[in-house]
């Protein structure tokens, strides 16, 4: 058995829980603050199925990009690991990169989904999606999630470079690898 691979997938899986959980909440709240004129709990009860296709696509859209920060922390977190020079203050420091990678990937997430939705909603002006929205059409939900996760998709692979290049991966010399 491998101990350290099993070690790696128990922290990879309390750290997706953790994350997801802390993730959905806040994504809900700012999203609740920043989107004017719906009041998302009040929709919901009202059974507005449009807002709850919103509301799900920007949750999904931000598991999707915030999926590959988690994988590149735990590479951090496993190359700790794998290191016989590890000592305590090393995991204290992979812990912070950790947290950091996670925290980076969800800010960039959140805002690249946020500003490509207003340049999406500031381009169509024959249609104002948040309006139909609160007035439950479906559709338009259904056509804002859609952008919202495939803005996700495209950030995605972005996303996954920017935070791969902070990743302190250890010096090998082409000693090493001969």
């Amino acid at each position: 058995m491998d101990i350290i691979l099993l070690i790696t997938g128990i922290v990879q899986v309390v750290l997706s829980l953790i994350i997801a959980v802390t993730l959905v909440y806040l994504a809900s709240k700012i999203f609740r603050k920043l989107i004017s004129g719906i009041n998302e709990t009040e929709e919901l009860k009202k059974n507005n199925v449009a807002v709850a296709i919103l509301n799900g696509s920007i949750v999904l859209a931000l598991i999707l990009v915030v999926k590959k920060s988690i994988e590149s922390s735990i590479t951090i977190f496993a190359n700790t690991l794998r290191n016989p020079d590890s000592v305590i203050s090393s995991y204290f420091e992979s812990a912070l990169i950790m947290l950091g990678h996670i925290i980076l990937g969800g800010i960039i997430a959140f805002t690249a989904i946020f500003i490509a939705l207003q340049i999406f909603i500031g381009l169509t002006k024959d249609l104002d999606e948040l309006k139909e929205i609160k007035e439950s059409n479906t559709a338009v939900g259904i056509l804002l999630g859609i952008i919202i996760v495939s803005i996700a998709l495209l950030l995605q692979p972005g996303v996954d470079t920017i935070l791969n290049s902070l990743i302190p991966f250890p010096e090998v010399s082409l000693i090493d690898i001969g």
